[in-house]
């Protein structure tokens, strides 16, 4: 193969070392793209007017619904007269979500990187996948007011009312005016009892968080919830520390085993929660998530234990097994009362517990345990399945509990508050996020392979004309420099004793038609001695 074009051997140099600066710049980028991509992925993460989540983040777009679960007494006299309790569960009596944040104020100067906003959730009655119509339903259940009362001495005051009281479910979760509150509005208000009288709209708490902005893994950190930094509710410092962020962000990375936590006002604490397993989302199997439930993945862990054991008190210890108090931060909120939350009919807790009562079933912890999705590149929560269970305490103090057992850890409802993103939100997600992270660098390595090839390819066909070249040119230096010329041969035979020249042409020798060879005869030297077989020989 010959190149005899300058240009065109010019050009085959240029393309070659494109192609090698091409595969060099594709390799680093490789090497880089996944930082960088991160990098630039935090910017629109951080919370700011400019983000493109930001109005997702002011109202969450993620459909949540709040399904209540109430537990009926069928048998209160029964149960007065010393009998087991009975309980059946009625319900879902489900309930759309709003949530908002408003009034929101970003930090200056040293606090730029915050943003203080006041957040609030409103509930509507979804009847389609409820039920029925709570207002229709009664509902017998313990006397929250009963014990409110009882608690503060003051049961005298109470006329007829007893431990346990029949009213409609809607009554039982968002409250009921008392018949002496209702007597003394004037001087206590229009005050309404019920597990939440106080949630729909009216229950405003307001947060100051990290925006993320500095560093992403603090995204939704929180450092002031209502006006305090630290809380006064526990004995124990650290438990009254806020801890994580308010639950609808985490920090990106988050993969198994990891731990987050989150701040939750309405119980005064924070709680942890454990990276134990991956799965995918419900409405794409190709979009995975980390799997985070509240219980620890090793039950003897000492830390995960003491993230229990920090908020016992010192007049009343520590809750059973299962169970966690809220009975201080219920009187923080005005609400003297032996509350107690649990995972659903008491699901790892103290089997004594739920040995009380008939008619409760044996819970599984797939279908009663919390469990939160994070998806692990944003750090969004794309799925939660939150299930709690409210129970009061309740033993005979009182002659109005007559001979009733205990004492009971009585169960009042258990709420599931599921948050699943739409498919069309986990597309978005998939397509401009998670997939480019993946397809860019597999697109970066084809397209580095495909120059690195071409290069050394160029490279070999460069390599080949300028060797080809080069014996091409000491060929004709050869021609030049020796001439056609002939190569002279001597042959002699003793019988003849004559010597013979023959004439070989040289390969470089012109074409040209030359004279056939020719022999000469030579006469032997004078001076050679005869042959003493010659006749002619002259005698000495």
């Amino acid at each position: 193969m010959t190149i005899r074009s300058k240009p065109l051997r010019i050009t085959l140099i240029v393309a070659a070392a494109l192609f090698i600066v091409i595969a060099l710049f594709t390799l680093i980028l490789v090497l880089i793209f996944d930082r960088l991509f991160l990098a630039l992925l935090a910017q629109k993460l951080a919370i700011s007017p400019n983000s493109p989540v930001y109005e997702s983040w002011l109202v969450p777009t993620v459909p949540i619904y709040f399904s209540v679960y109430l537990l009926n007494l069928t048998n209160p006299t029964e149960v007065l007269a010393g009998a087991r309790p009975h309980l059946e569960e009625v319900g879902p009596y489900v309930y759309r979500e709003r949530r908002e944040r408003f009034d929101v104020q970003f930090g200056n100067g040293s606090e730029s990187h915050t943003v203080r906003f006041k957040y609030r959730i409103f509930y509507y009655f979804d009847r389609n996948k409820s039920i029925n119509d709570p207002s229709t339903v009664r509902i017998t259940t313990p006397n929250l007011y009963f014990l409110v009362m009882t608690s503060s001495n003051m049961g005298w005051i109470l006329g007829d009312e007893g431990p346990f009281i029949t009213l409609t479910a809607e009554e039982v979760m968002w409250g009921y005016t008392p018949a002496l509150v209702s007597f003394l509005r004037a001087f206590f208000g229009d005050k309404k009892v019920g597990l939440f009288a106080t949630n729909n709209g009216t229950n405003v708490n307001e947060f100051v968080v990290n925006t993320g902005a500095k560093n992403i893994q603090d995204i939704g950190k929180i450092y002031e919830v209502n006006g305090q930094q630290i809380l006064d509710i526990w004995d124990n410092l650290e438990a009254n520390m806020l801890n994580g962020t308010d639950g609808t962000v985490a920090a990106p990375g988050l993969r198994v085993g990891s731990t987050v936590e989150f701040h939750v006002p309405d119980i005064c604490r924070s709680v942890t929660s454990y990276a134990v397993d991956t799965t995918t989302t419900q409405e794409r199997d190709d979009v995975e998530v980390t799997v985070f439930s509240g219980s620890p993945p090793n039950s003897t862990d000492p830390l995960a234990k003491w993230r229990t054991d920090m908020f016992c008190t010192k007049d009343s210890g520590c809750p059973p097994q299962g169970l966690l108090s809220l009975q201080r931060c219920a009187a923080k909120k005005g609400a003297d009362l032996p509350l107690f939350l649990s995972q659903p009919f008491f699901l790892g807790a103290d089997p004594q517990i739920a040995a009380a009562f008939d008619g409760l079933p044996v819970p599984s912890k797939e279908k009663y345990s919390t469990w939160v999705h994070i998806e692990p590149t944003t750090g969004f929560v794309l799925e939660a399945f939150k299930r709690i269970q409210f129970n009061i305490f309740m033993e005979n103090t009182d002659s109005k509990y007559k001979d009733m057992k205990g004492p009971y850890y009585f169960p009042i409802a258990w709420i599931a508050e599921i948050a699943v993103a739409d498919k069309k939100s986990v597309d978005m997600l998939a397509n401009m996020v998670l997939a480019p992270r993946k397809k860019v660098p597999l697109i970066l390595t084809i397209v580095g392979a495909i120059s690195t090839v071409l290069a050394v390819t160029l490279i070999v066909i460069l390599v080949a004309c300028v060797r080809t070249r080069s014996i091409s040119h000491r060929a004709k230096r050869n021609g030049t420099v020796s001439p056609a010329s002939p190569v002279i041969t001597t042959t002699s035979t003793k019988e003849s004793h004559i010597d013979t020249f023959t004439s070989v042409t040289s390969p470089w020798s012109s074409t040209k038609p030359r004279a056939p060879e020719t022999q000469v005869t030579e006469a032997k030297p004078l001076l050679h001695s005869p042959s003493h077989n010659d006749p002619t020989a002259p005698v000495a």
